[in-house]
């Protein structure tokens, strides 16, 4: 399970053969969630808003890299 980013105490995640639609983790103290890479809301767990806003914002600027990286990591 790579770490592919860390900003602001955030933990960014892919786990290699995961299955569903694209997505990621981000775990942040005791809250852990998986986002989609489509439009990065919270698919489950936990974040806290402001977490959330950095979160998305990550996903939908670096969307292109984080694709290839999903198709890397699960094909």
């Amino acid at each position: 399970m790579p770490r592919i980013a860390f900003f602001f105490g955030i933990s960014i995640y892919m786990y290699m053969d995961d299955h569903g639609e694209p997505h990621c983790h981000a775990i942040y103290g005791d809250y852990a969630g998986s986002f989609s890479l489509e439009n990065g809301e919270l698919s489950a767990g936990q974040m806290p808003p402001a977490q959330l806003k950095k979160i998305k914002t990550f996903i939908l600027g670096n969307n292109d890299e984080l694709m290839a990286k999903w198709h890397e990591l699960t094909t």
